[in-house]
């Protein structure tokens, strides 16, 4: 494993003091798991640096790594399953298979998708719009919000089931 100034270097991080340095320890010594994990922090903070560091020091590092934006998710669709679908897209866990998927702002999903997130990381089975044909995925999630989830859960807002699963090890920047 690199030391800490080689992959502050090697991935752009400027700041030297003890949380960063710890979130950054934490990501190098879960990287190796399977493990989900939440990272929380403000707006501007660079969470989107720690999903990078954990896939590239992850078993999963050659297979793919996707970032989506949860305030933007489409679903993978079967051709005909509403106007327009002329033909199957594949959705990012579809995609993702046997790789990473960064879900950065995962506290912007709305209730809906946040189960269908739930039966993904519980099962790793999910289904595509317009279609009954259940298929398997072996995806490693990774989670960002600036949300204070604990509260969105208390509100409403959030599922507190969903919260435990993705919070398996929380880093906050």
């Amino acid at each position: 494993m690199e030391d800490l100034q080689a992959i502050k270097q090697r991935f752009e991080i400027i700041g030297n003091n003890y949380g960063l340095n710890r979130a950054i320890d934490i990501a190098t010594q879960v990287a190796p798991t399977d493990l989900s994990v939440l990272i929380t922090g403000e707006s501007g903070v660079g969470k989107e640096i720690f999903p990078r560091i954990i896939h590239s020091y992850s078993s999963r590092k050659h297979a793919q790594y996707i970032a989506v934006n949860c305030g933007a998710i489409p679903e993978g669709t079967e051709k005909g399953a509403f106007t327009g679908a002329v033909s199957d897209r594949k959705g990012y866990f579809e995609v993702t298979d046997g790789g990473t998927i960064f879900l950065d702002e995962v506290g912007e999903l709305p209730l809906s998708t946040q189960a269908r997130l739930l039966r993904v990381l519980e099962t790793g089975e999910f289904i595509r719009v317009g279609s009954s044909k259940v298929q398997k995925t072996n995806v490693r999630v990774i989670a960002a919000t600036n949300l204070d989830i604990p509260q969105a859960v208390k509100n409403g807002k959030f599922r507190e089931d969903l919260y435990y699963r993705l919070n398996a090890i929380p880093i906050s920047i």
